[in-house]
């Protein structure tokens, strides 16, 4: 639960970061989310189910933590959930575009788990260089 978190920690700080893709085809339609703003959403909703896939909800109903994890996520872009349905129809009729923009929350995926391996790397660093017995242990 501490790595979801961490996750959704990392991609609230990653959504203040613009792509500076813009799509050239005709404008969307009134009550289509914005494409920044959808990609960014289009990623937590991959954190969700990856989650949910894994069976990161231990102990839990899975599916009743992951429409929380909706209802939070929904709540957080000012967006609801038949917004969201209309937005990835939308972009599901324009295949090359809807590609284009999934390519974006992958590389958004992978950037945040370099983010997160880094951070574990610098805390098992800061961690043992705390403990003055770890050379000692290694020594043995």
């Amino acid at each position: 639960m501490k790595r979801f978190s961490k996750t959704i920690i990392a991609l609230l700080l990653l959504a203040g970061c613009g792509t500076g893709v813009t799509f050239e085809g005709p404008p969307a339609p009134e009550g289509v989310i914005a494409r920044d703003t959808f990609v960014q959403v289009l990623t937590e909703v991959h954190l969700i189910e990856g989650a949910l896939k894994q069976r990161l909800f231990r102990n839990d109903d899975g599916q009743e933590r992951a429409l929380s994890h909706y209802a939070e996520l929904y709540d957080r872009w000012g967006i609801d959930e038949e917004r969201f349905k209309t937005t990835y129809t939308w972009w599901y009729q324009r295949p090359v575009e809807m590609d284009a923009l999934l390519e974006e929350v992958a590389e958004n995926l992978t950037e945040l788990e370099r983010q997160l391996t880094e951070a574990e790397n610098d805390s098992v660093a800061s961690t043992s260089s705390l403990d003055p017995m770890q050379s000692r242990r290694r020594e043995q």
